[in-house]
């Protein structure tokens, strides 16, 4: 450690946060809130970026030219855990912020109601099996998916591949859709079949586009067409988009908590304790502790915190007693 901060001073006066664009809303209310309870702090710098390029950029090493906190819709992986170890970033702290889900949405008036994952892939892949081999899906229209659909052209909205909204759709949805279908399993071995039920169409029927801007994409689309949106964008757009029922089940916070609804995911947040003052004033920045365990306070995180109104699903009591906990006491991440 440099000798100034071994003299008992920060090497840097306000904290760097870097969070996935599918964070943004619930990183912006941290931030928010920890502004307001220590007014002396000059706010969080803040970058936002893609699920593996922000836990990249966490990991890339300690001091003050690195970030001290992640903010991401997804696990840090045991690969990319391994890669901050050899960075030197050898003390991980990992907290979970509640749940939220991805949801399947649609105008409000569209006559969508209900979809399976087996049809949203069906409409939505490049190719489909047929006879032990795979063709262009040239399905056209939604009833041909289902006779139970409209007849509207099949669109879709999708974020792009840099963040966890569209790698959960991935999971759940397209690979979700495709696993149990028995053609499939004919051709391919299970490690092919991941790319290839993942795959999407590209005669113009699905649009990828930026995570924040998948709402507006979608209110400016014909009727027939679906996006992939977070639960907190459904409760921003004051009811101009509705939920579509997946496999029966429609999204809300009882569904989520419940894990009744399928696509939902935990938001975590990652801190380095190298960074964090020490008792002597010794450290890179000062307020990772305190952003640690504000982030998980029962006034963020509890039923009725700042999180839940924008669409995070609170943990069990218990739960977010233990998250407490380990906010408290800077507990490493095992794994």
């Amino acid at each position: 450690m440099p000798a100034s901060a071994q003299e008992g001073i920060t090497l840097r006066n306000r904290l760097h946060i870097v969070s996935t664009v599918s964070a943004r809303g619930v990183t912006d209310t941290l931030v928010e809130a920890f502004i307001n309870r220590y007014a002396e702090v000059q706010p969080p710098r803040m970058e936002m970026m893609g699920s593996a390029a922000a836990l990249e950029r966490f990991c890339a090493g300690v001091g003050p030219n690195t970030p001290d906190i992640a903010v991401s819709t997804r696990r840090i992986s045991r690969a990319q855990l391994n890669e901050c170890q050899s960075n030197g970033v050898s003390d991980v702290v990992e907290v979970q912020l509640g749940q939220g889900a991805v949801v399947i949405a649609t105008r409000r008036g569209d006559s969508i109601a209900g979809l399976t994952t087996r049809q949203i892939y069906t409409a939505l892949a490049a190719d489909l099996a047929q006879n032990e081999e795979f063709i262009d899906n040239t399905l056209n229209t939604w009833s041909r998916v289902g006779s139970n659909l409209p007849e509207t052209p099949i669109r879709a909205i999708l974020p792009d591949r840099t963040n966890g909204t569209r790698a959960l759709f991935n999971d759940f949805v397209m690979e979700g859709g495709c696993r149990d279908v028995k053609a499939v399993r004919l051709i391919f071995l299970a490690s092919i079949r991941v790319p290839k039920c993942t795959t999407l169409r590209h005669d113009g029927r699905v649009r990828e586009t930026s995570v924040a801007e998948v709402p507006a994409a979608l209110l400016d689309s014909p009727p027939g067409t679906i996006a992939a949106i977070s639960y907190a964008q459904l409760l921003e757009s004051g009811g101009n988009l509705v939920p579509v029922a997946l496999n029966g089940v429609l999204p809300s916070a009882t569904t989520v908590a419940s894990g009744e609804y399928e696509l939902t995911r935990i938001l975590y947040l990652y801190a380095k304790r190298q960074h964090a003052r020490s008792i002597q004033g010794v450290g890179v920045v000062r307020g990772v502790r305190e952003f640690v365990i504000d982030s998980v306070s029962e006034a963020n995180g509890g039923p009725g915190g700042a999180l839940t109104a924008i669409g995070l699903v609170p943990f069990p009591a218990a739960r977010r007693a233990a998250q407490r906990s380990i906010a408290e006491r800077l507990t490493l991440i095992s794994r």
